[in-house]
């Protein structure tokens, strides 16, 4: 490391622990919405260009590490994620990593251009699942860049019946109108698209977009995610949902699947798996997944119903839910936390997962002063935890104190910073601590 900062070799590493397999930072096209070219000067996002086959292949037992997915092409990380089907290896990486684990599940982030019909049959035939951002059918070339619309399409289509796939939109209806979004999203499901998930944009306030958007797109796109959700008869999910709490509400039932069989309907409150009460659409959701025929309560119509999935261990349910707060991660919180002791706790957060934390110490019969951080390093309508720094957790923490609050403690989010304590400005929290004389605790 440099003055603090992590070297690409421990980014990548930290990466592959967690599950995801950088291979290549190009791209290839000209998206209107990409927030690369956006960013203030000083975030710290990483380049790695184009990884060789040898380093990739060395690598690849980094992911043992790692129980979910192994995740290609997913910008999750600090690395600025490119396209993978633009690495000439990509084939060979595909291989070596389905062989080194032959029962976990691959799944590869494209845009579709540079599909082909040999690839669909490589993927096809070592069951690797796509998360498919195909984002407009219409108006491709202006949007995306992409100069052989008519061929990325046909493409897409013959993934039908061969490769399990998600679909994605970024929702810019300002730009593209409503009904290319509903012809995307029809495409989408005709092509065999299990869910499709409706990104609502978010731009800093740099990026151009962010003036054109109207201030009312999040909330018509949530409509229009409920609408053809209805139409299409999948789940078309917009994200973020605006979640006010943590109940674990089904928003689908895929047909077909364990849920399905078992009765569970669109609308239940999963109460209980296995006998114990579920503490979140998260923590049902993975009791679920990982037991074998679990037995699950919902509530329905206020009564309780008794149900059992048919299913192996670490099979998918076959039910929708939004993801909201860890169980496990919440109890390690407040058994540090200081709120369990009455004492005055201040819990700087994002604006989404202000009013989930609230319902959750209500529910538990706690009290904190919980703010919804702006973010004044991105601006704009950027909102996610992960995207704020610490001059705006000390932005909001002086407006907090204004009124002569004297917090004992101070909870941060720690997807705000990377596994060394880092923000985005490569600011480690303990500056927080420093400048306010408050202790600082991470959750999450």
């Amino acid at each position: 490391m440099n003055d603090g900062r992590p070297s690409i070799e421990a980014l990548l590493y930290q990466a592959q622990k967690e599950g995801v397999l950088p291979i290549t930072s190009e791209c290839g096209m000209k998206c209107a919405f990409c927030s690369n070219r956006w960013n203030p000067p000083s975030c710290e996002v990483y380049v790695i260009g184009r990884r060789s086959l040898r380093d990739i292949k060395e690598s690849i037992p980094w992911l043992q590490a790692a129980p979910g997915p192994i995740v290609i092409g997913e910008s999750v990380t600090r690395i600025n994620e490119g396209e993978p089907l633009t690495h000439p290896d990509f084939a060979e990486i595909i291989r070596m990593v389905r062989d080194a684990y032959p029962g976990r599940a691959i799944r590869v982030t494209t845009n579709g251009t540079l599909l082909t019909p040999s690839i669909i049959d490589l993927l096809s035939d070592l069951n690797v699942e796509l998360v498919l951002s195909l984002n407009t059918v219409g108006k491709r070339q202006e949007i995306m860049g992409d100069l052989d619309p008519e061929r990325t399409l046909e493409n897409v289509r013959c993934l039908r019946g061969k490769v399990r796939f998600d679909g994605s939109i970024v929702a810019l209806p300002f730009l593209v109108g409503e009904e290319d979004i509903k012809a995307t999203a029809a495409f989408l499901r005709d092509s065999g698209a299990s869910t499709i998930r409706l990104l609502l944009p978010g731009f800093s306030s740099r990026h151009p977009l962010w003036r054109l958007m109207p201030k009312t797109t999040w909330a018509k796109v949530r409509e229009l995610g409920a609408e053809l959700s209805r139409r299409l008869r999948i789940p078309v999910l917009a994200d973020p949902p605006g979640l006010r709490d943590a109940l674990p509400v089904v928003e689908h039932v895929m047909k077909g699947t364990a849920a399905w069989e078992a009765g569970i309907l669109q609308g239940d409150l999963v109460v209980k798996v296995g006998g114990r009460e579920t503490f979140s659409r998260k923590d049902a959701f993975i009791e679920c997944r990982v037991r074998e025929n679990p037995a699950v309560t919902v509530e329905r119509d206020g009564a309780e119903v008794g149900l059992t999935l048919r299913k192996a261990k670490m099979e998918p349910p076959g039910f929708v839910m939004y993801e909201d707060l860890d169980r496990d991660g919440y109890l390690a919180w407040e058994r540090s936390s200081q709120v369990r002791k009455g004492e005055d706790v201040l819990i700087l957060t994002s604006r989404l997962a202000k009013p989930i934390i609230e319902s959750v110490l209500e529910r538990r019969g706690l009290t904190a002063r919980i703010v919804g951080v702006t973010s004044r390093f991105f601006g704009g309508n950027i909102q996610a935890a992960g995207l704020l720094t610490v001059r705006d957790f000390l932005s909001a923490y002086r407006k907090a104190v204004a009124d002569g609050f004297e917090p004992a403690e101070v909870t941060l989010p720690r997807a705000a910073f990377d596994p060394w304590g880092r923000d985005l400005e490569g600011v480690h929290y303990k500056a927080f601590e420093e400048k306010t004389g408050t202790h600082v605790i991470l959750a999450g």
